[in-house]
């Protein structure tokens, strides 16, 4: 007896979508392993000590690194240089922080932020984060900016 083989794709086709699942099990087990991990990066990596960590494990790495990004950009020191030596949780009576500038409009609405102070040797500045990092202010320095 002789084997007919089928000449179009109904076979590959079918091993095609029998496969498929497997692979989009793969990729989504990867991608969460990739994003639990990006979370455990080294902090040297991101300019925090394992010092910085520990005052506040309630802050994220992410807003740690968007202020340090910051305080970076404001001080030209790198980030690698700064650490988080105070980290507090605020509330802010309005959606400026409370440092509303002269021509800015701010609604009076609680927003939930931190309150982080960054270091270099004995230079300190405070700043100010809503909880998302996305807006961040310098609310004092020990540095004269003069120098």
């Amino acid at each position: 007896m002789k084997t007919i083989k089928p000449t179009n794709s109904e076979t590959s086709t079918f091993q095609n979508n029998a496969i498929q699942p497997r692979l989009i099990l793969q990729a989504i087990a990867f991608t969460l392993i990739l994003s639990f991990s990006a979370g455990h990066l080294s902090p040297k990596n991101k300019g925090m000590t394992n010092q910085s960590l520990q005052a506040n494990p309630q802050l994220s790495t992410a807003i740690g690194h968007i202020v340090l990004q910051h305080a970076s950009e404001h001080t030209r020191v790198p980030s690698s240089k700064l650490d988080l030596v105070d980290v507090q949780p605020h509330t802010w009576s309005d959606n400026c922080l409370e440092l509303a500038e002269a021509e800015a409009s701010c609604q009076q609405i609680p927003v939930s932020g931190w309150q982080v102070a960054v270091a270099k040797g004995q230079h300190r500045w405070i700043y100010r984060t809503d909880a998302s990092g996305s807006v961040v202010k310098l609310e004092s320095s020990n540095v004269d900016s003069s120098k």
